[in-house]
């Protein structure tokens, strides 16, 4: 196996053994330790505690938001940087060293996954609150077959649950000028 990636590997072999909780931190740590032996490497010499500023790319907003959060939560450090390159895209940077680099770039890509997940639960959840749905009225309406059995998904579920908490907005309302600003609260607790 080639050296840098068997670092990168047991780096996050590590990450995992030292963030992870119950019998996915037992695993791992057994797993490094192994790797370790098997390949003869002593753990000091994979902790470079070197700090370089080290880029990473993500795709909207919202990863990038939360790049940030995870950079602030592996390195404790608030400041960051951004970049835009016609070959990588848009880029945060952060000082850190390899450990923490590897670190970051596994927990992005699980918690990358994991808010994908969540947002198109919530999106769902925001179009059945607001019933953004066609009705008799829309041109190409077609009614949907009653089923014996509707399978509902998990995804459904947790969307039904989701939106139990959205408030529902009205387009009416805010045409007509009804909606008007939450007062704000001068009590003094």
């Amino acid at each position: 196996m080639d050296e840098n990636k068997l670092e990168a590997k047991l780096l996050k072999i590590k990450a995992l053994a030292e963030r992870g909780e119950g019998g996915e931190r037992e695993s791992a740590i057994k797993l490094y330790q192994k790797l370790l032996k098997k390949y003869d490497i002593d753990e000091e010499s994979l902790q470079k505690d070197t700090l370089s500023k080290h880029w990473f790319t993500y795709e909207s907003d919202i990863e990038e938001n939360l790049l940030v959060q995870i950079f602030y939560m592996v390195t404790g450090d608030p400041e960051y940087f951004r970049r835009q390159s016609r070959t990588h895209g848009s880029q945060c940077g952060c000082m850190c060293t390899n450990f923490e680099k590897t670190e970051i770039k596994f927990y992005f890509e699980f918690y990358k996954d994991a808010l994908q997940q969540e947002l198109e639960a919530f999106l769902m959840a925001f179009k059945l609150k607001n019933h953004l749905f066609p009705d008799e009225s829309a041109r190409c309406f077609v009614p949907e077959e009653a089923e014996e059995e509707t399978e509902i998904t998990d995804i459904l579920l947790k969307a039904q649950k989701i939106a139990e908490d959205i408030d529902k907005s009205s387009p009416v309302r805010m045409l007509s000028g009804t909606v008007t600003e939450p007062e704000p609260d001068n009590s003094i607790d």
